[in-house]
């Protein structure tokens, strides 16, 4: 399918908000539910300090709630596609265009918002 074509397809914007604000939602949910856990975990001595500083602990806690939520949508895109139901083949397209946005600028909107 071509680009043009895409553009041409009906598109559901209440759905696209509706389905943004979500799974945003969502994602801000797994980031505070990892951080818990992790402080549940490793409790806050220096073990805890020392395991924090590891890269893959950074790379858990702060990207494993986007691979979830983005994979979760990838899936909806490439079954709806195949269906050819395109109308919400492109909610939820442009739904995890604006998700990765929000992401990229999270840290902005939590000081903007607290």
């Amino acid at each position: 399918m071509k680009t043009t074509e895409i553009l041409k397809i009906k598109t559901n914007y209440l759905g696209i908000g509706i389905r943004s604000i979500l799974f945003f939602g969502i994602l801000l949910l797994l980031i505070l539910i990892g951080i818990l856990a992790f402080f549940l975990i490793f409790g806050s001595g220096a073990g805890a300090s020392r395991i924090s500083e590891l890269w893959y602990v950074d790379l858990i806690l702060n990207y494993l709630p986007i691979l979830l939520v983005g994979g979760f949508l990838v899936y909806r895109i490439i079954k709806e596609y195949k269906k050819q139901e395109y109308v919400k083949f492109k909610t939820n397209l442009i739904t995890l265009l604006i998700l990765i946005l929000l992401f990229s600028i999270r840290n902005q909107l939590d000081r903007l918002i607290f």
